[in-house]
């Protein structure tokens, strides 16, 4: 499935009302599955016409508050479904939400609170808050509550080229950015259903991890639900032993999470091939998949993982799947649609400094 030609790409076009296209065909279809525990404790269903329901009265709510097409949102929301309908609520309203980690420290939210200009703060309470808002308005769980019970409103009419989202950058190479993705990039995001996931209509995919992170928000909740499939979201305690019980416990067909997980639930998991047999294979990125951990999960198991290499602002490009089998130390090849270049380095030419007589005596500048 290639991603479409920039010419066939509608002029008006939203990204919620994409991923929630199936609402009405699959309204009675799980949609999101809200687990909790270490025994998997099923504690929320929503189907997918209850989704769209629900991201239409957000969009409602957050239109009567005055907020102009095309403004920020900043979501301070933990990892449950309270999150995808505010996330998607605020895209259908025409806005752009700021998806955050719970971890971040006030400062932090100060800091991104600042760059990115948003006028609505949206907050559970599972994470730090503005220390001071500014200009923007503060919204608490009261204020959400009132959100889910709006008036429903219709998708914004926006542009393909308008501002979805905005995800910031973790900042491990110098100050936190934003990054900014239009509507259109879900359709960007069409060469990995086939060519990473192999990601089905009856699929029920569990992603491991928090929904701020992009890889959670794109394979977890977007490319899922734009494809009419079940994502799946744990809640609470879940130590690496309890995994094969999580994953059969919920029928789980497809797992996306980081390496490092993949290695802990070998080491203190009770894995046989007979475990967790509706997963069908595993789904890897965030860290490169060492070809030891590949080879001890596919002996134990007797099903693959599938690795892709990505990054925030364009999110994956290379990638084993289905199609093209794992290949030790090799994130795969490129999707079927994208146009990868392999550039030259540029090579640094080292230099020695000297300093002249006049730089030495501090009349001038020192030159090479």
């Amino acid at each position: 499935m290639n991603a479409p030609a920039l010419s066939e790409i509608p002029s008006r076009f939203n990204l919620a009302r994409h991923c929630l296209a199936h609402a009405e065909a699959r309204r009675d279809k799980p949609a999101l599955v809200v687990v909790e525990g270490p025994a998997a404790r099923v504690v929320e269903t929503w189907s997918h016409g209850a989704v769209a329901g629900a991201v239409r009265r957000v969009a409602g709510g957050l239109r009567e508050t005055g907020l102009r097409p095309g403004e920020r949102v900043l979501l301070r929301v933990g990892n449950t479904s309270t999150f995808p309908l505010l996330f998607f609520g605020a895209i259908a309203a025409g806005l752009a939400p700021i998806p955050t980690s719970t971890q971040l420290t006030e400062r932090e939210v100060d800091l991104i609170l600042a760059d990115s200009g948003a006028r609505l703060v949206l907050g559970d309470g599972s994470g730090a808050m503005p220390s001071d808002p500014g200009i923007a308005t503060v919204f608490g769980p009261a204020e959400i509550e009132w959100l889910f019970a709006a008036a429903a409103a219709d998708f914004a009419d926006t542009g393909a080229d308008d501002l979805a989202f905005l995800v910031y950058t973790s900042g491990t190479s110098g100050r936190p950015k934003g990054v900014a993705h239009a509507q259109r990039a879900i359709l960007g995001r069409r060469p990995m259903i086939d060519g990473w996931y192999g990601l089905l209509p009856e699929d029920r995919l569990f992603h491991a991890g928090a929904f701020n992170w992009t890889y959670t928000l794109g394979a977890g909740l977007m490319d899922p639900w734009a494809m009419g499939a079940t994502s799946i979201v744990h809640l609470g305690d879940r130590p690496p032993e309890a995994w094969p019980d999580i994953l059969e416990a919920t029928d789980a067909t497809l797992f996306a999470a980081v390496p490092g997980l993949y290695r802990r639930i070998l080491k203190y998991g009770a894995i046989t091939p007979d475990r967790f047999p509706a997963l069908r294979h595993g789904l890897t990125a965030g860290e490169a998949l060492k070809p030891a951990l590949h080879r001890d999960w596919l002996e134990a198991t007797g099903r693959p993982l599938y690795e892709a290499l990505g990054m925030s602002e364009i999110s994956t490009y290379v990638s084993s799947g289905p199609q093209v089998p794992t290949r030790p130390g090799s994130p795969g090849k490129p999707q079927a649609g994208r146009r990868v270049a392999v550039l030259p380095g540029m090579r640094r030419r080292r230099t020695r400094r000297r300093r002249c007589p006049r730089a030495r005596r501090g009349a001038g500048r020192a030159s090479l």
